[in-house]
């Protein structure tokens, strides 16, 4: 992992599910109905809703046995052809992040999105809720590598010239926070998401907040 000396924050990177989206429950009704059409039924949502965030092929393949994961390339296909005709059904921004995001915005700060869906789908979820105009780059993982490579956040930081030391990946899985650290940018969890407090403080992530509705307590 990469060490950088400290900066206060002057840019923002984002994760989008469970960060910045209430998407949980969209995101495990599709997986569970992808899962359905190969016969698989009794997984529980809670036993899903742990690993968002990470690539759905991912996904597949803990939860899965090792018998019928040559299946899995097909049931990402399907999963994601389902999830974006339903990937606003019950998503909403989590309380605040409109105006923070707009508030730092106005303030100069830069902001930034890496995220494991793909970059077509983040951009269309977050031009829906009209909040896509404040980031710089809504950078999404089109290809492997995926968090927590550092790849997708050294990307952001090349492209828009960004002191990683005075940059913030702000998430709220165990990918983001690994992934911000092995890019050497500052590091904050969020509990809002997959994670519980503990097992953020566990990462140990610079900061912690429980919404982005907090992000102000570490400026």
């Amino acid at each position: 992992m990469q060490t950088t000396e400290r900066f206060p924050p002057r840019n923002f990177i984002f994760d989008i599910d469970g960060t910045i989206l209430d998407s949980h429950r969209d995101i495990v009704d599709a997986q569970l109905w992808t899962l359905r059409q190969l016969g698989i039924d009794g997984i529980r949502p809670e036993e899903l809703g742990r690993h968002i965030g990470k690539p759905i092929a991912e996904i597949f393949a803990t939860i899965l046995p090792p018998s019928i994961h040559s299946e899995i390339p097909r049931l990402a296909i399907v999963y994601r052809d389902y999830y974006r005709k339903h990937m606003l059904d019950h998503t909403d921004l989590f309380p605040g992040v409109e105006s923070i995001l707009r508030g730092l915005s106005d303030r100069g700060f830069g902001l930034a999105v890496a995220t494991t869906k793909s970059t077509e789908t983040s951009t269309k979820i977050l031009s829906h809720f009209g909040i896509a105009k404040f980031f710089r780059i809504i950078q999404g993982s089109d290809s492997p590598p995926y968090k927590p490579d550092p790849a997708i956040i050294q990307s952001i930081l090349d492209i828009l010239k960004w002191n990683p030391g005075e940059t913030v990946m702000i998430g709220d899985s165990a990918n983001d926070i690994l992934a911000g650290k092995r890019a050497g940018t500052q590091t904050c969890g969020v509990t809002s998401g997959s994670l519980r407090r503990e097992e953020i403080r566990a990462l140990d992530p610079d900061y912690v907040i429980d919404s982005i509705a907090d992000l102000e307590s570490i400026l």
